[in-house]
């Protein structure tokens, strides 16, 4: 236990599987924690010592539970919608953390765009909408395809790809179902050369102290929008690797986003480099931990460490080769069995399982569709890739289609 942060109290917004990684090593580093949203049964409350059934989205409801609790820090871990809220909170109590309007600005899509065509980056053409505005012409002086999405989602839900101008009034539709302030960005669609890039960095005092980029893999026959893989280190030349890394750097001083870590999509256009999104927060399916299997650097620790004003020391980075693999299904249905088998159990170093026998299995179109999640670790980039292309080789996965 550290005796500089003995029995501080953190305020953590979520309790969901993809934040019990932070919320062991806060209990390890001997926080008082706090948790709070709005399902009691989510499995981080376990660790928590106090837990109230408040959205992690109520900026107000969380604002007066803070208030009344007075925490030492408010914090959200791989969620983008409740990032905002943690600053805003921090910010009106005068609490450690990143202003309020830097992580919006990275938070929702369309300030996210807005802000960096005016600050010179590489964006595509976009427009944004409220709900219930008419939208005639809406595609004047747009190329096809455009992508329609919210704003403010999380985890690729409410997302799609148009390129006939007559299925433009489904697409919007579907974003706003999925939009909590009923707003949506439509942008053109930006190709990429090779595999999207996606990986985590981590900020200190405003500069990027780390940062391991890796490939994104998306299963094109269910949604070509949810990622089921992410494999580390990139097969980009380190030119380009470097480039990305230039171009987030520039963005993050812009913003002035100030400490923590922060999640990274970008594409290659015509040797361009597009940043297509930087969350204000660790990356979802793990990202932290099979990045620190390939590695050796600790984001969540240091997550913990840069909002307690404890330097981050970055270990001599080996840079191996690790993934995620997020178990999916094409159709919905219910999970009868779910095995590994022996001869991919020497690669794995964790295996999450989200959904059990018996429950019901959704098709892959949104990250909480995720039966489970494997983290592994390989001796070469020709291992993993032949791994991860053939993952219906090392998994059974039997389900009863509806």
């Amino acid at each position: 236990m550290h005796n500089n942060i003995k029995q501080k109290k953190i305020l953590f917004l979520g309790g969901a599987y993809a934040q019990i990684p932070v919320l062991n090593e806060a209990k390890k580093m001997g926080f008082y924690i706090i948790t709070c949203d709005y399902l009691p049964d989510n499995p981080g409350h376990k660790f928590a010592d106090e837990y109230y059934n408040i959205s992690t989205t109520d900026m107000q409801g969380v604002l007066n539970l803070a208030i009344k609790l007075r925490p030492d820090f408010v914090a959200a871990y791989a969620s983008d919608p409740a990032a905002p809220v943690a600053a805003y909170v921090s910010e009106k109590i005068g609490l450690p953390g990143n202003s309020y309007e830097s992580v919006k600005i990275l938070s929702e899509k369309d300030l996210f765009r807005n802000f960096q065509l005016k600050n010179g980056f590489n964006a595509p053409k976009s427009k944004s909408f409220i709900e219930g505005t008419t939208l005639p012409n809406l595609l004047d002086d747009m190329k096809l395809p455009v992508i329609v999405k919210p704003t403010d989602s999380s985890g690729s839900k409410g997302v799609s790809k148009v390129e006939d101008s007559s299925k433009i009034s489904k697409a919007v539709a579907y974003a706003f179902s999925f939009s909590r302030k009923k707003r949506i960005i439509i942008e053109e669609f930006i190709d990429t050369h090779g595999e999207q890039l996606h990986g985590d960095g981590f900020v200190e005092n405003g500069s990027l102290i780390f940062s391991f980029i890796g490939d994104h893999h998306f299963n094109l026959n269910v949604n070509p929008f949810v990622p089921f893989s992410t494999t580390w280190p990139s097969k980009k030349s380190p030119d380009i690797i470097k480039k990305v890394e230039n171009e987030v750097f520039r963005i993050i001083k812009k913003s002035g986003f100030k400490n923590g870590p922060i999640n990274i999509e970008a594409r290659i256009n015509k040797g361009k480099v597009f940043i297509m999104e930087i969350g204000p927060r660790s990356g979802g399916n793990f990202v932290p931990q099979a990045i620190y299997y390939a590695t050796g650097f600790d984001m969540v620790k240091a997550s913990l460490d840069v909002m307690s004003g404890i330097k981050i020391t970055i270990p001599d980075i080996k840079r191996s080769f690790s993934a995620y693999y997020v178990i999916h299904s094409s159709f919905d249905g219910t999970l009868i069995d779910l095995k590994i088998r022996e001869k991919l159990k020497p690669y794995v170093r964790e295996f999450h399982q989200y959904i059990k026998s018996g429950q019901k299995v959704k098709s892959f179109q949104g990250a909480d569709a995720a039966v489970g999640i494997i983290l592994m670790t390989f001796n070469s980039r020709e291992e993993m890739d032949n791994i991860i292309d053939n993952m219906e080789k090392f998994i059974d996965l039997e389900i009863d289609k509806n």
